[in-house]
């Protein structure tokens, strides 16, 4: 079976260009990230990177995965020139992400993206980053 079909990952209704991967399971990160460059950059070649935004989702993810309850879902969605990155937990406390900023992980998400911050709603709480799409060759 494909990755996709285990992971839950699954472009988003009438859109070829967003992804949504299931992480109640907690995926391997190795395992997202190569799923989110073949559905994102559909017939890139194989030395083409886009190296902020793997960035951005393995910390995001990662912080999910370290400080959230219940990690729910990662949501990608590419416009022509950037991304849009969503994790989501089961936890509504938002401060918290804010006193995590002052560490090292999510700077690094603030340098690489356009804007990030996290949003509340009865379900949980969303963290999220817009990065711009930049690809390099694989030597550089």
């Amino acid at each position: 079976m494909a990755f996709d079909e285990n992971r839950g990952i699954r472009p988003r209704a009438g859109s070829t260009m967003d992804v949504t991967v299931d992480l109640a399971g907690r995926p391997d990160l190795r395992e997202v990230r190569a799923a989110m460059v073949g559905k994102l950059l559909p017939g890139a070649e194989a030395d083409d990177r886009f190296g902020a935004v793997l960035l951005v989702v393995d910390e995001l993810v990662s912080n999910a995965y370290r400080h959230a309850t219940v990690p729910k879902s990662l949501r990608i969605g590419r416009a022509s020139d950037n991304v849009l990155v969503e994790v989501s937990d089961g936890d509504a406390v938002a401060g918290a992400v804010r006193v995590v900023a002052l560490r090292y992980g999510l700077r690094l998400v603030g340098q690489l993206s356009l804007d990030w911050g996290v949003r509340t709603d009865s379900h949980g709480k969303v963290v999220w980053a817009l990065v711009p799409v930049k690809v390099f060759p694989a030597g550089m």
